[in-house]
């Protein structure tokens, strides 16, 4: 393996992998990226991030505050932004 590619178990690359099935996935489901630094990025729909293989990146696009490139190597986790059945959501 070159150095510009991750092993195929490496946690980037593990990471990226799980972010592209949830792109793909039918019909699409929001989602949360989780950054090692503690900082969150909404994926609320597939439009909203561009996978970069090559670079193991994910662009994530805000539709307010432009974009954020985010290297998988600093993704800590995913989160599902629907909320859970049978748990109700508080008023504000």
């Amino acid at each position: 393996m070159s150095s510009e590619s991750p092993e195929a178990g490496a946690p980037q690359a593990v990471l990226f992998a799980l972010i592209k099935d949830r792109l793909g996935r039918t019909p699409f489901e929001p989602f949360r990226i989780v950054t090692s630094s503690g900082k969150t990025y909404d994926v609320p729909t597939a439009d909203h991030a561009i996978p970069m293989p090559k670079l193991r990146t994910i662009t994530v696009i805000n539709d307010s505050d432009g974009q954020v490139k985010i290297h998988t190597l600093h993704g800590s986790a995913i989160e599902s932004l629907r909320p859970r059945p049978g748990r109700r959501r508080r008023a504000a």
